[in-house]
């Protein structure tokens, strides 16, 4: 009878140690996010503030032979590791619809202003401001960012971003 008891009271206590994960108590490497235009990993926060494309030889855009799809955030380190505003490229992907299986393909950085900064190493909770770019297929289709989470390639969210 002891045995039978000690099994039922094993078994429960295995039950609800195995639920504590079921029930919302999130691993931080789960809390990762994409909605809204701001972006939640590891080890930084950013919210997208400007879109633009940008015509091939404008200011932004003066040596490219494409036009840009261009994006402007402020960045916040949450870890205090080395983090600079470029570290953003390393989670978010741009693809056109009409290309969807295919990244766009970085551009050179749309702000000369911010040139400076996106080399910078960011210290625990500070922000810089940050860009980034890509060339387009089309000057037509949207583009859907896909952010993927920090050092992985799963997908933690996506947003369509129509082109004005």
């Amino acid at each position: 009878m002891k045995k039978a008891i000690m099994f039922v009271m094993t078994f429960i206590a295995a039950i609800s140690l195995a639920g504590c994960g079921a029930l919302g108590h999130k691993n931080s490497s789960n809390n990762q996010s994409f909605s809204k235009n701001s972006l939640k990993v590891k080890n930084f926060q950013l919210k997208i503030t400007k879109t633009t494309v940008i015509p091939a030889g404008e200011t932004g855009n003066e040596f490219g032979k494409k036009p840009i799809f261009a994006v402007w955030y402020p960045i916040k380190n949450t870890s205090g590791k080395k983090i600079t505003p470029v570290a953003a490229s390393s989670v978010l992907h741009a693809y056109q619809p009409a290309k969807s299986k295919e990244k766009l393909t970085a551009a050179p950085l749309p702000d000369e202003k911010l040139a400076a900064s996106n080399k910078a190493v960011i210290k625990k909770n500070q922000s810089v401001k940050g860009s980034l770019a890509w060339n387009l297929y089309d000057t037509k289709s949207p583009i859907k960012i896909h952010a993927v989470k920090y050092g992985t390639n799963q997908k933690i969210g996506v947003q369509t971003y129509s082109i004005k």
